[in-house]
C-alpha cells in the first residue's frame, strides 16, 4: 500500500511539473491527459490495488493541500477593483463561473478551492473591460459550451479553436505575465486550465460583464 503522504506528494510534483498556456512545446495526449487527471487522484477516498480503503482524506484535507501547493512561494495577484466599486450584477455573475465551467465530477473539489481566485482574475478583468475585446457570444457560445462540458477536450483544445489571436494576445499580457509571478495563479493555470480558459472566453463574450450570470441558454 502506498502511503497517502507519497501520494500526494507525487500529485504535488506532477502539478509543479505540468505546463501553463501557451508555452512550447506541446505534449503529447497522453501527457496532457495525465497533467488533466490530477484532481481526481486526490478523490476522498484512496484505495489500494485490491480496493481497500487506505485513508479517508477529508474535504478539509484536500483543501489544505491544495492550498499550501498554491501558496507556496510569490506574490498576491492583482486582482482589480473589489465587488464593492464595481458594478452591483458583477458579483452575482462571479459567482455562477464555478459551476458553469466546472462540470465533471474530476474537478469539483480544484474548482471549489480556487473559486475565490478564478474570481479574483474575473474582478481583474472586469477592472480593465477586458482590454476592450469584442463579444463573439453570437458566433462561438454553442460550439464553446460543447467543448467545455465536453471531458475529452482539454485546456489546449480550447485554446487552439476558441480563442482569437486578440485574446491570445490579452492572456499573455493580463494573466500569464501575472502567472509568472504569482504562485496563486500559476497553480489555479496548472489545475483548471481548461475551466479557466473557459471562464475567459465566457467573460469576454458577456460583454465584460452586462448580465447577472454566465450565458449558455443558446447553447442547449
Amino acid at each position: 500500500v502506498v502511503p497517502a503522504v507519497a501520494i500526494l506528494a507525487q500529485g504535488s510534483a506532477l502539478a509543479k511539473s505540468s505546463r501553463s498556456l501557451p508555452q512550447p512545446p506541446q505534449p503529447s495526449p497522453p501527457t496532457m491527459r495525465a497533467t488533466l487527471v490530477l484532481p481526481v487522484a486526490m478523490a476522498s477516498v484512496l484505495r489500494g490495488a485490491n480496493d481497500n480503503v487506505v485513508v479517508d482524506t477529508t474535504a478539509a484535507q484536500q483543501f489544505t493541500f491544495l492550498r499550501s501547493s498554491a501558496n507556496a512561494t510569490g506574490g498576491p495577484p492583482d486582482c482589480g477593483d473589489k465587488y464593492d466599486k464595481l458594478p452591483d450584477f458583477t458579483k452575482e455573475y462571479g459567482a455562477t463561473l464555478t459551476n458553469t465551467v466546472c462540470t465533471h465530477p474530476g474537478y469539483k473539489t480544484s474548482c471549489k478551492v480556487f473559486d475565490e481566485t478564478l474570481q479574483c482574475w474575473f474582478r481583474k478583468m472586469v477592472t480593465g473591460h477586458c482590454d476592450d475585446l469584442p463579444s463573439l457570444f453570437k458566433k462561438r457560445n454553442k460550439k464553446l459550451v460543447e467543448d467545455c462540458n465536453n471531458p475529452d477536450t482539454d485546456h489546449l483544445d480550447i485554446w487552439m479553436t476558441h480563442f482569437t489571436e486578440a485574446e491570445k494576445s490579452y492572456w499573455r499580457q493580463n494573466f500569464k505575465a501575472q502567472a509568472d509571478n504569482s504562485k496563486l495563479f500559476d497553480t489555479m493555470n496548472k489545475l483548471i486550465p481548461k475551466q479557466l480558459l473557459c471562464s475567459t472566453l465566457h467573460i469576454v463574450d458577456d460583454k465584460c460583464v452586462k448580465y447577472d450570470a454566465v450565458r449558455t441558454q443558446e447553447a442547449r
